[in-house]
C-alpha cells in the first residue's frame, strides 16, 4: 500500500453545529496536493509506571485522542486553496455579482472584538482500510508565495477536534475537478506610496519573490472537565475537545527586489506610510469578460526592515511589510486583509 494512493476530500459547506460532520459526500470537494499523506487517530494513554517502588505500570489508561494535523501544499487557485484561506481569517464575506455567473467573494479577518472561533468543518482521509471522517477542522496557518514568474503555490496547516467516524460513512464523494491554470507571469503586484503613486512592481520588473504568512495559533489543547468522550472499542475511552478558539494571530509579508536605488530604505528609515498593497494572481478568463482572480490587499503598511540581499550574484534587497489597520478593526470589524475572487 502506497501513500501516492491516499485521497482526501474537505467539505464545501461549514458544519451547522461544531463536531458534527457534514453528512453529505456531494458536499465536499477533492483535495489536489503535492504532498503524501494519510491520517490515523492517536489516543493519548497515561500510566502509573512513575510510582516509588515499581518498574513497571499496573495499569494504562486512554486519555485524549490527539488533534489530527494536516498540511496542504499546491498551486493556487479559486477553489480548494481559496477556501482554505477564506476559513483561515474568519471574517465575514461579501459576495459582489461582477457579470452573469461570475461572483467576487471578499473577506476579512475575524475582528477579536465579534469572536475567537474560527469557522469550522470537515475532512475525509481515505487510503484503502484507512477510512475515516474528521470533525472539528480550522485552518491553523495559510502561506501563499511565489518566487520569479513560477506559480503561486501554498500552504494550509490544518488541526482538527479529535473526533472521528471510521469508516467514513460517506457516498458520491467527487473526483478531483479540472482545475484553473493561474500562471505565474500574469501576477500583479502594485501599492501606492507616500505620494499617492501607484507604484508597479510588475511593471518595473524588479519583483523576485513574494510571501505572505497568516497564523492563527488556534489553542487545540483547550481541555476542559467535560470533554465529550468517544469509545474506542475495548481499550478504554478518550475524548476530545468541544472548543478550539484562536490565540494571538500573526501575519507575515515580505518580498524580494532587484536593487535599484536608496529610495525603499530611505522610506522604511522616514518611516513613511503606505496603502493598498495588492497580490493579485491572476488565471484563466471566466465569464465573458473576467478572469480567475486570488486577490489580497493591504490597505495600510510600512516597510518594517529593508535589508540587503543576492539573487544568484544580482543585488537584492529584502522589504518586510508591516501590516496596518485600515479602518480599525475595533471600530467596525474591518480588518487587513481581503480575497475578492471571481469563480463560476
Amino acid at each position: 500500500m502506497r501513500t501516492e494512493t491516499a485521497q482526501h476530500w474537505v467539505s464545501k459547506t461549514l458544519e451547522g453545529t461544531y463536531n458534527t460532520p457534514e453528512s453529505t459526500g456531494t458536499n465536499y470537494v477533492f483535495i489536489p496536493t503535492t504532498d503524501q499523506f494519510f491520517q490515523l487517530p492517536t489516543v493519548e494513554k497515561v500510566n502509573d509506571a512513575n510510582r516509588i517502588g515499581r518498574n513497571a505500570p499496573s495499569h494504562v489508561c486512554s486519555t485524549y485522542w490527539s488533534n489530527p494535523k494536516y498540511t496542504l501544499k499546491d498551486d493556487v487557485e479559486t477553489d480548494v486553496p481559496a477556501r482554505m484561506f477564506r476559513r483561515a481569517l474568519g471574517g465575514s464575506v461579501t459576495d459582489t455579482l461582477v457579470e452573469t455567473g461570475v461572483y467576487d467573494h471578499e473577506f476579512a479577518i475575524l475582528d477579536p472584538a465579534v469572536g475567537s472561533i474560527l469557522p469550522f468543518f470537515s475532512m475525509v482521509s481515505l487510503m484503502d482500510v484507512a477510512s475515516f471522517l474528521f470533525a472539528g477542522c480550522m485552518v491553523d496557518r495559510f502561506k501563499i508565495s511565489q518566487k520569479n514568474s513560477e506559480r503561486a503555490v501554498y500552504e494550509a496547516d490544518i488541526v482538527g477536534s479529535g473526533k472521528f467516524t471510521n469508516p467514513h460513512g460517506l457516498s458520491s464523494l467527487p473526483d478531483l475537478a479540472s482545475l484553473p491554470c493561474m500562471d505565474g507571469f500574469r501576477t500583479v503586484v502594485t501599492y501606492v506610496d507616500d505620494t499617492s503613486a501607484t507604484i508597479n512592481l510588475s511593471t518595473l520588473g524588479t519583483l523576485i519573490e513574494w510571501m505572505v504568512e497568516h497564523k492563527n495559533n488556534i489553542r487545540a489543547n483547550k481541555r476542559r472537565v467535560g470533554d465529550t468522550i468517544q469509545t474506542v472499542s475495548t481499550t478504554g475511552t478518550a475524548a476530545h475537545v468541544k472548543a478550539m478558539p484562536r490565540g494571538k494571530y500573526e501575519t507575515t509579508i515580505n518580498m524580494m527586489l532587484d536593487f535599484v536605488d536608496l529610495t525603499n530604505w530611505t522610506k522604511m528609515v522616514q518611516n513613511k506610510t503606505f496603502t493598498d498593497l495588492t497580490i493579485k494572481v491572476v488565471g484563466p478568463t471566466v465569464g465573458a469578460t473576467s478572469r480567475h482572480e486570488f486577490e489580497i490587499i493591504v490597505p495600510s503598511f510600512t516597510f518594517e526592515t529593508v535589508a540587503p540581499g543576492d539573487d544568484q550574484g544580482d543585488a537584492a534587497i529584502q522589504v518586510n511589510v508591516r501590516a496596518g489597520h485600515w479602518p480599525a478593526p475595533e471600530a467596525n470589524g474591518v480588518s487587513y486583509l481581503k480575497i475578492p475572487l471571481n469563480k463560476v
